[in-house]
């Protein structure tokens, strides 16, 4: 139990690190605008995929 829970731990901290180092990367080469932009863009493509995966039962 403790062993699944560690584990899990540390994939949500690998995750939240990939998280941060895509925006820094993103702010590097785009600019706060365009880091807005692109994680936009990202955001609703994401919201869009889980939107059709829970009508795709329908």
């Amino acid at each position: 139990m403790i062993k699944c829970v560690m584990i899990q731990l540390c994939k949500c901290l690998a995750g939240v690190s990939l998280l941060a180092l895509h925006l820094r990367f993103c702010y590097l080469l785009l600019g706060w605008i365009g880091t807005l932009v692109v994680v936009g863009v990202q955001l609703a493509i994401a919201g869009w995929m889980v939107w059709a995966m829970i009508r795709a039962p329908d």
